[in-house]
């Protein structure tokens, strides 16, 4: 089994050959627009390649390399189609240094087990820290099917305690704080 270094790696390369891709892929779409005598088309699909590009450069200010590595790649493979994955930055500071890794992994465990039901748009997940960084908050929307996966999901950590609990009939959220 690979370590999380080497998964995040694969997963960071992924993100790049994807937003290399959407880029030239804007780029064409833009000048093809100009092309065609369409200046109004291309201002608008320039704005959404902005906002596309935005997103991700907003996920740099986490100050934690391997949760924001993740959630890096969650966005960019989740957000392609729909906001499916949505990330709302209160601030997250280097207090969170020291559990930085397990948060990763426990955030990974979570995440794989409905990746399906997240690719398919059958599911949501907004990913959102507390207050006063005591903890991060994940509110999911969806199918009960899909939830189900989430609500029989038992992530250990000696240092953070992750709680899962269903708020109405298809939304489910998770809390991750420390012990």
């Amino acid at each position: 089994m690979e370590n999380l270094s080497e998964d995040l790696l694969k997963k960071m390369l992924e993100v790049h050959r994807m937003q290399r891709h959407d880029f030239m892929n804007y780029l064409q779409i833009i000048y093809g627009y100009l092309q065609l005598g369409n200046p109004e088309k291309a201002k608008e699909y320039l704005l959404n390649a902005v906002e596309s590009v935005q997103s991700c450069g907003q996920l740099s200010k986490i100050s934690l390399p391997f949760l924001q590595s993740f959630l890096i790649w969650c966005v960019t493979q989740f957000n392609n189609s729909h906001h499916v994955f949505e990330v709302v930055l209160n601030g997250i500071g280097s207090e969170w240094q020291d559990v930085d890794e397990e948060l990763t992994l426990i955030l990974r465990e979570l995440l794989s087990s409905v990746q399906d039901s997240l690719s398919n748009n059958d599911l949501k997940c907004k990913l959102s820290f507390l207050d006063n960084s005591s903890g991060f908050s994940l509110l999911f929307l969806g199918r009960d099917d899909c939830l189900h996966h989430l609500k029989k999901q038992k992530c250990t950590s000696h240092l953070l305690s992750v709680v899962c609990e269903e708020i109405t009939q298809g939304e489910l959220v998770v809390t991750i704080k420390r012990r």
